[in-house]
């Protein structure tokens, strides 16, 4: 029995597939990873054939000895796993089967192009699947399961209980055992055998590996999130299960022995990228346990994410000493009005500026912190947005934003509102193609725009952001002035990135 799993995602380490390929090779299954990163990128468009014909027929090729095909996805890569699925389809493939976000949340519509859908975690759901496929027995009635009956009907299977025991599980697979992968900007290779070397230089394209200058390799230590925040697809996939439990952790021995492992297999990383929704949320002793085996085992440089309430001076002492070098916090808003619709209410300003501060303190062994910010809300006013401006002049320096338009996913409770009330009315180019990067070309997104790298001077952004100066600037008949400048912010960044990859190489200047 083979199974073949693809990954769409535009970053090849694709977490939630790996894990399941580890889980079914300890099954006794054999795994074929097939990785197709999306040439889109973050630059979605309307685009429903992402990939070349050839290599469509290099994948029909390679799933043709398989007896399951499994993909996972998020909203945003629905068109990818619908060209996958109908051109395996075309084939005579295997019967496919999507995972992840997406399909958990809307099972019945993914059930329109695949075989199965998986709902929830796939570990377990995956291996009975692929088990009653080979051994021809009932595959309608699997916990996890939906699928269509031979006479048309939906087994709509309940989710099993989560497994409390993340250590039960083995860790993500980068053996390279069978790996494939299609790269974009080497397309006319088709689909290849991936390499450690390979997989190496991918991972050095990444965002904060080209922020820290090191080739970084993407974990996660827990599953789950504390928070139920109405614009994340986490709380929907929480109320599936119930609170309770959703929130899991991986003991330290389990994730140092992953990265012992991994550094064998690529010794070049530089770095580790915890990306856990909110790793501060760990209790402070598991910390310093975890810090403590960091230093004797791993001893990398590292980062990762954590959310206003979580994070203290006696976790960041120890995680600093370890070796914490960057961390990306989620802000959303400086609007008290929009943090209550967030279900945010408990990380207001105070408690934000405050966590600020704590980080702050440590700016001499940290590069400057991430601030994520969320544009483009519905239900803004001009006054909301003025204050959340207003409070990033408050933010103590150093520091970057990483502004995020909203994209309203199906599932949360954002999605549901703004459905209700009219703001979401064409879920095609609001939601399917939308990408976080579209951001609304007007003054206010060009003021935290500017603010992004946090050098602009707090006294400046705060006047700037002040009703008398941002009220006439931000009238409908100044609208066309803030497209033009949009427009051109664009290729002027691609002159500048260009400008300095020219300077970083000299040599190929002679």
């Amino acid at each position: 029995m083979r199974v073949a799993l693809i990954s769409p995602y535009p970053d090849i380490t694709a977490y939630g597939l790996r894990s399941i390929a580890a889980f079914l090779k300890a099954r006794g299954l054999a795994v074929r990873l097939i990785l197709l990163p999306d040439p889109l990128g973050d630059a979605l468009l309307d685009a429903p054939a992402r990939y070349p014909d050839r290599v469509m027929a290099d994948l029909a090729r390679l799933c043709a000895g398989c007896s399951l095909v499994g993909m996972s996805l998020m909203t945003n890569y629905v068109d990818n796993a619908v060209q996958i699925t109908r051109a395996l389809a075309a084939a005579g493939g295997p019967p496919v089967v999507w995972g992840g976000v997406h399909p958990t949340i809307r099972p019945e519509e993914c059930l329109a192009v695949a075989d199965y859908v998986c709902v929830g975690d796939g570990e377990e759901a995956m291996a009975d699947l692929a088990e009653a496929l080979a051994a021809g027995s009932d595959a309608t009635a699997i916990p996890n399961i939906w699928t269509r009956r031979a006479d048309g009907s939906l087994a709509q299977n309940p989710v099993r209980p989560l497994t409390q025991d993340l250590d039960s599980l083995p860790p993500p697979d980068w053996s390279h055992d069978d790996h494939h992968i299609w790269d974009p900007e080497h397309a006319e290779n088709g689909i290849v055998p991936l390499t450690p070397a390979m997989t190496e230089a991918l991972l050095a394209r990444g965002t904060v590996s080209r922020l820290l200058g090191r080739i970084g390799y993407q974990t996660m230590t827990g599953r789950g999130c504390p928070h139920r925040c109405a614009y994340c697809v986490n709380d929907a996939v929480k109320a599936l299960y119930g609170a309770k439990g959703y929130l899991r952790w991986r003991g330290t021995e389990h994730v140092m022995a992953e990265l012992e492992t991994v550094r064998r297999v690529l010794p070049h990383i530089g770095y580790v990228w915890i990306s856990d929704d909110a790793f501060f949320a760990r209790p402070l002793e598991e910390i310093r346990e975890f810090c403590r085996q960091w230093k004797a085992r791993v001893g990398l440089p590292f980062t990762c994410l954590g959310s206003p309430a979580t994070i203290t001076r006696e976790k960041l002492d120890a995680l600093t000493d370890a070796g914490l070098c960057y961390l990306q916090m989620g802000v959303q808003t400086g609007s008290a009005r929009i943090q209550e619709l967030f279900n945010r209410k408990a990380m207001g300003n105070a408690v934000m500026l405050q966590a600020m501060a704590v980080i702050n303190a440590y700016k001499d062994k940290l590069l400057p912190p991430s601030y994520d910010f969320i544009l483009d809300t519905p239900y803004e006013t001009l006054a909301d947005r003025l204050e959340s401006v207003r409070f990033i002049a408050q933010i103590p320096k150093p520091f970057r934003l990483q502004p995020f338009s909203l994209v309203l996913y199906p599932g949360t409770k954002l999605h549901a509102m703004a459905a209700a009330d009219g703001f979401l009315t064409d879920e095609r180019r609001q939601v399917y193609t939308k990408s976080y990067t579209m951001r609304r070309p007007d003054y206010v997104n060009l003021l935290i725009l500017l603010a992004k790298g946090g050098r602009m001077p707090s006294k400046l952004l705060a006047w700037l952001a002040c009703d008398a100066v941002a009220v006439p600037l931000s009238q409908p008949v100044m609208a066309p002035v803030w497209r033009a400048v949009f427009a051109l912010a664009e290729p002027v960044k691609k002159l500048l990135r260009l400008a300095r990859s020219w300077r970083a190489r000299p040599g190929d200047r002679a």
